[in-house]
């Protein structure tokens, strides 16, 4: 399980299988190397965690998260072969900075969205990011929260709740991450059972970047779950295990 970036794995449900869940969100030292650095980062966790050692494997992903195995799939070609099946939630194939768009109010069809860019540009200054860590934590130290039990889990209410649960070193490094990330021309070598799970209320991806992420990919299928927003994994986990479910029935069917 890939959690987005300031958040970790209780943003997803209990999974009918073993689980290894993966964050960066306590990371202390600023990554240098992008998001090939965060790739190597997840390649070492998964091989201390004996992620290999099971019989089948399903990455389940959200936000940044997909956007990590997207980059690390694409780039190797032996290890997504392993990969019996893909969920990806609220994400995009790149790029990221012009693609989303922070939706400031919405109503019925109609609504208002910004561009993201500028204003990463502007909260990854070192002093605004430190200030706004401090301000909404306290401190400067990922402090770990459970997501499950927030009272509101809106976007804005998980979103607030992530700046406590990261550290400040670890938030600029996401978004260093993210600044050139693109990977739409490779997702056609991404031929994995995949399904690409969007929420029509989603704060920073539209419609149209779930539906060409699930385009790219030869064996995905995309399912707009109605009332969904960018917190998916958290307010309709029944739809990850059900699309969980249906990866693994296909994987059987397939052995048959």
């Amino acid at each position: 399980m890939l959690p987005g970036m300031t958040l970790n794995g209780s943003i997803f449900p209990a999974l009918p299988i073993d689980t290894v869940s993966v964050d960066f969100t306590a990371l202390d030292t600023p990554q240098t190397d992008g998001m090939r650095g965060y790739v190597r980062l997840l390649r070492d966790a998964l091989n201390r965690e004996g992620f290999w050692e099971s019989s089948r494997r399903y990455v389940v992903a959200h936000s940044f998260g997909g956007m990590l195995a997207l980059a690390w799939l694409t780039e190797h070609k032996d290890e997504r072969e392993q990969i019996d099946g893909l969920i990806l939630t609220g994400t995009t194939a790149g790029p990221m900075l012009d693609r989303a768009r922070l939706r400031v109010v919405g109503l019925g069809s109609r609504e208002l969205r910004v561009p993201v860019g500028p204003l990463l540009a502007a909260w990854d200054l070192p002093l605004v990011t430190q200030f706004m860590k401090a301000l909404t934590t306290a401190s400067l130290q990922a402090r770990p929260v459970d997501f499950q039990r927030l009272p509101f889990k809106s976007d804005f209410a998980v979103d607030l709740a992530g700046w406590r649960n990261t550290h400040w070193q670890a938030m600029r490094s996401y978004r260093a991450a993210m600044r050139g990330f693109d990977v739409r021309s490779r997702l056609g070598d991404v031929d994995i059972p995949t399904i690409v799970l969007h929420g029509p209320r989603d704060s920073f991806f539209t419609h149209d970047v779930a539906h060409d992420l699930a385009d790219g990919m030869p064996n995905a299928r995309l399912r707009v779950i109605d009332g969904a927003a960018h917190l998916l994994p958290l307010t309709h986990g029944g739809e990850v295990v059900r699309a969980l479910n249906d990866l693994r029935a296909q994987a059987v069917s397939q052995r048959r």
